[in-house]
């Protein structure tokens, strides 16, 4: 028996729902969300998407491991419940998560507690109609037979965050989970003891099987998860919310396979109504110049805070960055929330965007990393609070996101001694947008305004959400002085009170 965590009473399920597509109907937006507008595309500033009105806009957002499939201990499943899952990212203002797909119906060892135990996962891509018994216990796999269950479950789970304004990264694959946490009783279906088609990955035992990513050219595996992957992008082409990403901590010999994928999905693509931008995360002890270089169209990379530029060979050049702390922020759980806050807005303000690897409902002790309410086989009914401001911050930014025109923003750390300025100085109103990591005093550069224009001045408390209307500023000044109202970290926007600028910047 399984047992579905996290659900809230009916009524109260359905009237979070209603809320939102309400609002979403009424063109009304909930805090940090805004109603999905077709398909993304790099914007004409590298740095952000545009929606079909041609509007910019930033992805900032919770993930988890077991919200698209269900994960558990002791071989059962625990159901999760994606609507209030929905409401989460609701509630803390997100607009992106992303959908994973382990590719083994068990895994072994995540170092979640002591001992590391084994997860099974459900569902899976393809029918399990034997004859014969895979590793795992249960049929075989037939892989020329899709499962109906995963793909209309997928289609469900990215159509509800469509109506409730959310993106969906959508994981074709992982990598990492065939890196670290393989065994010889994991039933992965690409594993010739695990099928009835002949295929084999030549999988031998151990922690680690990584033959089905690691090839140099099309194989008889490849054929198999081109299959797979066609039949993902015709479940969900005609979704506007929709962004593709192949893998990520996969091991570094497999470029080829990453690039080979990138080039079957934009190619598959062409042909059909909509096309979706293509992700591509950091594989595993790698330069960051490999995703930089490849042919994706966002990247996850492992840098703690991206660099302001990030172009390389590929097509497109520059790479649209969503700093992951998946693998950009590894052990976050050991810092302060204050250091923690500092990983989102200092990415923000060099122009990037954020996603929190969000444990959510997943039982993690050890080092606790996520000691959320009453676990049951490893899986939570209600996530740790520990992680609210976190969460909360994602959303603060989308706000301020939306108040500076991204399209005409850029970053520019010289504008300020905090060396964080996200700044519009292009036709109209001069906006900036400052962070002061640890608060105090700091000055601005605001020679861009002349001497008798006038700026409006608010001050953001990251820790409390907390807004603070000031004085206006004058213009003119190369090294203006402000002192932060409050203690911590502190956020200071800043905008033209008068209605042109009189200079293009400093």
């Amino acid at each position: 028996m399984t047992r579905t965590l996290f659900r809230p009473s009916v009524s109260r399920r359905a009237a979070v729902l209603r809320f939102v597509a309400i609002a979403l109907a009424l063109g009304k937006t909930i805090p940090g969300t805004e109603p999905i507008a077709g398909d993304l595309r790099v914007s004409h500033n590298p740095h952000y998407f545009m929606d079909s009105h041609g509007k910019a806009l930033i992805l900032n957002g919770s993930q988890s491991w077991n919200t698209f499939q269900d994960w558990g201990t002791g071989g059962q499943i625990e159901a999760l419940d994606f609507d209030a899952f929905v409401g989460f990212l609701t509630r803390h203002g997100h607009n992106f998560t992303l959908l994973w797909t382990v590719e083994m119906p068990k895994f072994c060892g995540l170092p979640n507690a002591v001992p590391s135990p084994d997860f099974v996962v459900s569902p899976m891509p393809w029918q399990r109609t034997g004859p014969g018994t895979a590793t795992d216990g249960a049929l075989k796999f037939d892989l020329t037979k899709f499962n109906p269950a995963f793909f209309d479950r997928l289609r469900s789970r990215v159509r509800t965050l469509d109506e409730a304004g959310i993106y969906a990264g959508v994981y074709l694959f992982t990598g990492e989970f065939l890196n670290i946490f393989r065994c010889p009783s994991d039933g992965y279906p690409l594993t010739g003891a695990n099928n009835i088609n002949g295929v084999d990955d030549g999988y031998t035992g151990g922690k680690k099987g990584t033959n089905a990513v690691t090839m140099n050219e099309p194989n008889v595996l490849t054929k198999y998860q081109d299959a797979y992957v066609e039949k993902v992008i015709d479940t969900l082409n005609d979704l506007p919310n929709v962004l593709w990403i192949v893998s990520e901590e996969a091991p570094p010999d497999s470029i080829w396979w990453n690039d080979h994928q990138i080039a079957h999905i934009r190619a598959y693509e062409s042909s059909k109504p909509h096309r979706h931008p293509i992700g591509y995360a950091a594989p595993i002890s790698a330069s960051d110049l490999i995703i930089y270089n490849s042919d994706a169209d966002w990247v996850a990379p492992a840098a703690r805070v991206s660099p302001v530029t990030t172009c390389g060979n590929g097509t497109p050049a520059c790479k649209v960055n969503v700093n992951d702390s998946d693998h950009s922020y590894w052990e976050i759980w050991k810092q302060t929330p204050q250091q923690n806050r500092n990983y989102a807005w200092e990415n923000f303000l060099n122009g990037n965007q954020v996603l929190f690897m969000d444990p959510y409902l997943v039982h993690y002790p050890r080092e606790s990393r996520n000691l959320c309410v009453s676990p049951s086989r490893s899986i939570c009914r209600e996530p740790d609070s520990r992680w609210d401001t976190f969460r909360d911050n994602l959303g603060y930014i989308l706000r301020y996101s939306r108040k500076l025109d991204l399209v005409n923003a850029a970053p520019n750390g010289s504008l300020s001694s905090t060396g964080f300025c996200l700044a519009n100085l292009g036709q109209g109103r001069a906006k900036y947008l400052i962070y002061a990591s640890n608060g105090g005093s700091f000055t601005v550069n605001l020679s861009a305004l002349p001497p008798t224009g006038k700026l409006r001045a608010e001050w953001f408390n990251p820790a409390t959400g907390g807004v603070f209307r000031a004085w206006p500023v004058p213009g003119g000044s190369p090294a203006q002085a402000f002192t932060a109202p409050f203690s911590g970290d502190a956020i200071l926007y800043l905008e033209d009170a008068g209605p042109t600028l009189t200079k293009a910047g400093p």
